[in-house]
This record gives C-alpha cells, structure tokens and sequence, in this order.
C-alpha cells in the first residue's frame, strides 16, 4: 500500500521546514510526497506581488534538496515560475489540491492512498503508519477524518481567536454526532486521507476558490465510511492569513468577537430538529405518514420523497437516499437559516454542555459570587436581552478549558463510532458499509 502525501504551497518557504522535517521521520517509509508550489502567473507583473513569487521559487528550490538530502521521494509541480502559474480562471488552494491528487490519481494503485497535508502543518513520526494501519483494518472505508489540534500562537488576541474557533468547529461536531449524523466528521484540508479506489468513485476532488475539503469529505461519505478516529493527531497552523476566503486562517483574522456573526454556536435544538427529521425518514416509508413528511421537509425542502419512494422500494436504500440528500451542506443551511440573529452563543454551549451533565458556570468558574450583572452568568437574565453574548468574552484560560472539555466529550463519541465499526471490520457485507442508514 502506497502513500502519496499532497501539500499546496504558497509563500511558505518559513512554515514548510517544519513539516518536511516530521516527514522525513515517518516511521512507513513507503510513501511519495507531492508539492504543488503555486500561484497566479499575473503575480510576477504585479510589484506588491514580487516578493511572494521569490519566496515561492526559493520554496521550489528547498523543498528539491532537503528531499533529496533525506531521500523523500518528491514530485514537486510547478506552478509558480514565470509562464507556469495559474491562469485568471485558476487558481488557490483548490486547484493545486486538485492538480496534486489527480497527479497522484494518475499513478496509484487501487488499494493507495491519497493523504491531504498542508505545508504549515505539523504531524508525528507515526502518522502514516496509523493511516495505513486504519485503511488496512477497514477496507470498505473510503476515507479517514484525523484528530486535530490547532497550535496556538500569538498574543492573547491571536489565541483567543483561534480557541474559539476550535470550539466553533467542536461543537458543531458534537452535536452531529450525538443525533448520530452520517456526516458527523469535521473536514479539515490538512487533516484528512482518502483511498484511491473512493477519489477514483467520486471523480476527484473538485476545485473550488475556498471549501474544497467540505465538499470532497462530503461526497467522500457518500461512497463510504469515514474512519472517525485513529491514533496520531494533526496539528495545523492558527496563523492568519487571507489567502482563502473560508478556513483557518481567513476565520482566525477575523478575531474572536468577528467571528460571532460567520461562525455562531449554533442552538443545540436546530441539531434536534434535524435529529427529528432523519428519524422520519423510516416512518415515512412505512406509513407514508404526511406529519412525517412535513417534519422531514421542515429541515430538508430539497427532498423529493415521493420520487425516492418510486425510485427505493426498500427500506434501507429509501432511507440511504435521503441521507444523500439531507447531507453536510443540506444540514449547514439548515443551521445558518434558523439560528437566531443575536443568539446568545454562551448559552448555546451551556444548553450543549448541560445534554451531558456539565454546568457551564461550574466549568470555568464564573459566576459563582452570584452576580448577576455578569455577563458570563449565563442563568440570569441577560438571556433574554437582545444583547449578544459571546466566547470572546471569555480570558484564553477559560476558553482553553471550555475546549478541553468539548474535546474530551468529541473523542469519546468518535471512539464509540469508530468501536462499532471495528466490531463490524470483518463482516464486509454489512450493510454500515454500503448504506447510511
């Protein structure tokens, strides 16, 4: 089973040494690492552009000996030179993404698998081993979705930020995975591998300015299951950056009060009315029940169910159908159009955290001189004004303990997902592996 690990790079000449260096300690040695250094090829024209277009040069240059000082073996494509960068219509981190695993597509085997990293991310010395030990141990799996940990850095600010969108991205997770979601998984760019066979199914993964990991994990689950835990962690950059227009790096500019608007904590109940929703999926096959409907076309209105009656006349394909459809981008418009305009996102997380005993107030130890007038008391009556409240009011400690806590309870579902697939590992005709359901 070969590896080929993918890293888009641009102006990353400073950040690149790092991951390079944690590669050439990879305990599974049978890999191939593809670089696609890039940028618009109009940069080398635009002076305020020069500098990036030097620095991506020298990249090229450094990545080519350090690969060869420790034997890696490298396909580094170029899309950065002059006359070989990306046209107008082209270009981002999408399309070297794609440019880099079609490359990869092009000269694998079945059974290999594509890794997906990025060039300022950090990774340890067993990481593709554990990758290949998982695919090896599920082979109906299309994909795999890696821990992660986003290394703080910075001042407070630039802490705080990050911390909170970490929390953004644990909470969302949680509360997929406690309706027991099909696309209950966090896509993450520098944090995700796939098997060649699965990219080959779903015709590669699509090129787009921002997003590319959402949509290629996306159809990635339709296909096939998603190794929900394995154990190795990625630990991606929390640098700014604003070179995409979604991730990381855009999002942790933004700061922790910009966040509020472009990243809320949403309401646990939107997760149970779609909960609600996926459950009627089966009644309404069986009793064709227009109650069930309504519930189900609450959530999901791009649902055709009569035609997915028609067309499914079992149960657990009628069902599988529907999960095509109420997928992770169905769920995300769901969320973004009912949750609240000022929701308070403080008591979000209190009414998330309460669905497993734990006191918010309790947790970080606010409010406990029964103050009132505080506006990290989420019992009292600031609920209820019109006044947003949200995780940047927190201190970086509280926030670090909120999301140790939301991290704890995150990986104790992933690994009673990922128990239950591993009791199933050898009963390949299951039907966990062919349908969500």
């Amino acid at each position: 089973m070969h590896v080929f690990v993918t890293i888009p790079a641009l102006n990353e000449k400073d950040f690149i040494t790092g991951v390079l260096q944690d590669l050439s300690k990879q305990e599974y040695a049978d890999f191939t690492l593809l670089v696609c250094i890039n940028q618009p090829d109009a940069w080398w024209d635009d002076d305020a552009k020069k500098e990036i277009c030097i620095n991506n040069v020298e990249t090229m240059a450094y990545v080519q000996s350090f690969c060869e000082l420790h034997k890696i073996k490298l396909i580094l494509i170029d899309k950065c030179t002059k006359g070989n960068g990306w046209d107008h219509q082209r270009g981002g981190v999408g399309w070297a993404r794609k440019v880099l695993m079609d490359h990869a597509n092009d000269i694998a085997d079945e059974d290999d698998i594509i890794v997906s990293l990025d060039a300022d991310t950090r990774v340890e010395s067993n990481y593709l081993s554990e990758i290949v030990r998982q695919f090896l141990l599920f082979p109906k799996a299309s994909a795999i979705a890696l821990p992660y940990f986003h290394r703080l850095q910075g001042d407070d600010e630039h802490k705080k930020s990050m911390l909170r969108y970490e929390i953004y991205l644990r909470s969302y997770a949680i509360n997929l995975l406690r309706i027991k979601h099909p696309y209950s998984y966090t896509p993450i760019g520098s944090a995700m591998a796939a098997r060649v066979s699965a990219y080959r199914k779903i015709r590669g993964i699509a090129a787009t300015s921002s997003g590319e990991d959402f949509y290629f994990m996306m159809k990635l689950r339709k296909v096939g299951v998603i190794i929900p835990y394995c154990n190795t962690k990625v630990y991606p950059s929390s640098r700014k950056s604003h070179r995409v227009i979604f991730g990381t790096g855009p999002t942790v500019a933004l700061g922790a009060l910009g966040q509020f608007e472009r990243y809320p904590i949403y309401q646990p109940a939107l997760f149970n009315d779609i909960e609600n929703a996926c459950r009627s999926f089966g009644e309404l096959f069986i009793a064709n029940n227009q109650t069930a409907a309504d519930r189900i076309l609450k959530v999901f209105p791009d649902i055709e169910y009569e035609k997915l009656l028609q067309n499914h006349p079992q149960l657990i394909r009628f069902i599988h159908a529907c999960y095509q459809k109420a997928d992770a981008f169905a769920i995300y418009k769901y969320v973004k159009a009912n949750q609240p305009v000022n929701a308070n996102e403080l008591k979000s997380i209190a009414d998330l955290l309460a669905i497993f005993d734990i006191s918010f107030n309790n947790l970080l130890d606010v409010g406990k001189d029964n103050n009132i007038n505080s506006p990290l008391h989420i019992e009292d009556k600031t609920i209820e004004s019109e006044t947003p409240h949200g995780l940047h009011n927190l201190s970086v400690e509280q926030l670090k303990t909120l999301l140790a806590c939301l991290t704890e309870i995150e990986e104790k579902f992933l690994i009673k997902l990922y128990d239950y697939y591993f009791a199933l590992r050898n009963d390949l005709k299951n039907p966990v592996w062919k349908y969500m359901s």
